[in-house]
C-alpha cells in the first residue's frame, strides 16, 4: 500500500510538473527591438509572477508602470512567456502581441507583432497596418 501511495504521488507530481512554468522571468528587462524595415526602438518591461507591465519614466525620472499599454493576458509555459495588449483611440484600435523566450538568466529573446486598424471614410470598413520586430532584452 505504501508503494502504491508513493507511486501515485510521484505520478501526480510528474504530471503537474509538465504543465508548470520552467523559468523565472521576474525582473526589469530592457533592450533594443528592430523592425523589419531596420528601424529600432527600446522596449522596457517589468515582469512579476508572469504578469507583464510596460514601464516608462515619470517627471521625477523614476520608473513607473505605463498605463497606456495595459496587458490583457500574460501566460508563461515552459521556456516562454507570451502576452498581449489592446488599446483604442478615437478612430483606431491596436493589438500588440509579444513572445519572450528564455535565453539565459540575463537575456530574453523577443518576437513582437503590432496590428493597427483605422475606421475609413473612403470605404465601408477599416484600413490597417502593422509590423513585426525582434530583439533581445537584458
Amino acid at each position: 500500500m505504501k508503494k502504491t501511495i508513493l507511486f501515485a504521488a510521484f505520478l501526480m507530481l510528474s504530471i503537474f510538473q509538465g504543465f508548470s512554468q520552467d523559468r523565472d522571468f521576474d525582473g526589469l528587462w530592457e533592450g533594443v527591438m528592430e523592425k523589419e524595415n531596420g528601424e529600432k526602438y527600446t522596449l522596457s518591461l517589468f515582469i512579476e509572477d508572469n504578469n507583464v507591465y510596460g514601464v516608462t519614466t515619470d517627471s521625477d525620472g523614476d520608473l513607473v508602470k505605463d498605463r497606456q499599454f495595459e496587458v490583457q493576458i500574460s501566460k508563461g509555459y515552459g521556456e516562454q512567456l507570451n502576452f498581449f495588449w489592446i488599446n483604442k483611440g478615437g478612430v483606431w484600435t491596436e493589438t500588440q502581441m509579444f513572445s519572450l523566450s528564455y535565453s539565459s538568466g540575463s537575456e530574453l529573446s523577443v518576437y513582437h507583432m503590432r496590428h493597427v486598424s483605422n475606421k475609413s471614410d473612403e470605404k465601408d470598413g477599416n484600413t490597417d497596418w502593422g509590423y513585426f520586430s525582434k530583439g533581445t532584452l537584458k
